[in-house]
């Protein structure tokens, strides 16, 4: 089922969220999405992987992504450079959000494949996605396509 709500008609990103799950709809339009909206989107998956669709600002190709967040001790990735106090002031600033992409293949300096002591691939690394450039999320298997 696919149902179009636009954004600019009062409703909050939570309350398109629940008419969706209660429509059982799996195909959300949204237009007229601010990035606070857009964050708010991505905050629903919680500590649940999610995915989302955006259009990188260095290069301008599409990237897809399996995110998670809460991730706090991954053993496959360091943290992010700088506090954590300060990349939320960079993060409001660039209008980005940092997440943990769950694909990422850990790779070491010379390029080859990290695994654990039990011989299992290593993956995780830290991303930051730009709200402004953000055109599909995928949360508790509802689909968000955001117009620009």
């Amino acid at each position: 089922m696919k149902a179009t709500i636009v954004v600019d008609q009062g409703k909050t990103v939570n309350e398109v969220h629940t008419v969706a799950k209660q429509l059982g709809g799996k195909t959300v339009s949204l237009s007229n999405v601010k990035p606070t909206e857009v964050e708010a989107l991505l905050r629903k998956a919680g500590s649940k992987i999610a995915s989302v669709h955006f259009t990188k600002r260095s290069n301008h190709e599409l990237r897809k992504m399996c995110y998670r967040l809460g991730v706090t001790n991954p053993t496959s990735a360091s943290r992010p450079k700088g506090g954590n106090a300060s990349r939320k002031d960079v993060n409001k600033k660039n209008k980005q959000m940092t997440v943990f992409d769950v694909n990422k293949v850990c790779r070491d300096r010379q390029g080859n494949i990290k695994y654990d002591d039990t011989g299992k691939q290593l993956r995780g690394a830290w991303r930051t996605v730009p709200l402004e450039n953000v055109t599909r999320v995928c949360v508790d298997g509802v689909v968000y396509e955001i117009a620009q």
